[in-house]
């Protein structure tokens, strides 16, 4: 930012810039507004990877022992075709990916979606100079350890319920974040977690004398929409709420 600054003509004011993203790019500008607030002054983010790993994909990394079954041994799903209103069909599960990445990088060095998320959030292994990997991608078996030590710090709804004095007042009034209600790749259950704990911890503090700051900040699901319809229609949506945001703060 402050080589942008040199080189362009940029207001030097958080409120003159807007950190935007879609999928991984949803997730990175959700993280970077919640943790560098006096940076970034606004916050759209759309479809972002997982936003509570108590439903990463339908996994609740804390308490599961397995990223490739459930505990009745039914195969998870990793990405789903929406076909009609009340019909999807399951094209890959996580054993498949898993599988794939394998072959790609055996070293767990692929480059595709688990094997970036540990290079993401994992320390690295000093055996192999490599970041550890979440799980086992034979039998698909989850280390906990590196769930708690490493991937549980960059758990943004654990970090709403635990620092709820900085982060709920961000949300609700930095944040834009919509995600389909049939995302393909199953993202929408982190993002109703994530909503239905702001909604109870703002319904807490307001029963307490104590609300939430006002702000045109909201997480929603939108019905119908997925994981490649979403970015279209949120971009409609957001284009006249970056012009608010913008002309509230001076900068139209």
């Amino acid at each position: 930012i402050p080589e942008l600054e040199r080189r362009f003509r940029l207001v030097r004011r958080p409120e003159a810039r807007i950190v935007t993203g879609h999928s991984s790019g949803g997730w990175s500008s959700l993280w970077l507004q919640l943790r560098y607030p006096g940076t970034f002054g606004a916050c759209f983010s759309s479809a972002p990877d997982p936003v509570d790993f108590r439903n990463f994909q339908g996994i609740d990394l804390y308490r599961d022992t397995s990223v490739f079954s459930d505990g009745d041994g039914k195969e998870r799903p990793s990405f789903r075709t929406v076909l009609a209103d009340a019909f999807d069909k399951v094209r890959m599960t996580i054993r498949q990916e898993a599988g794939m990445e394998r072959v790609l990088g055996p070293a767990r060095d692929s480059g595709e979606q688990w094997d970036a998320w540990s290079a993401m959030w994992s320390a690295v292994d000093p055996r192999t100079k490599l970041p550890k990997p979440m799980f086992d991608d034979v039998t698909g078996t989850i280390d906990r350890g590196t769930v708690t030590a490493d991937w549980s710090r960059f758990d943004i709804g654990r970090l709403l319920r635990e620092d709820t004095d900085r982060v709920a007042p961000l949300l609700r009034t930095r944040v834009r974040l919509l995600c389909g209600d049939r995302d393909n790749f199953y993202l929408d259950g982190a993002v109703r977690l994530l909503r239905d704990d702001l909604a109870r911890i703002a319904a807490e503090r307001t029963a307490a004398g104590k609300p939430l700051p006002p702000g045109p900040g909201y997480v929603e699901l939108v019905p119908g929409e997925d994981h490649r319809t979403l970015p279209a229609s949120s971009m409609l949506r957001w284009q006249r709420e970056m012009r608010d945001h913008l002309h509230a703060n001076g900068l139209d």
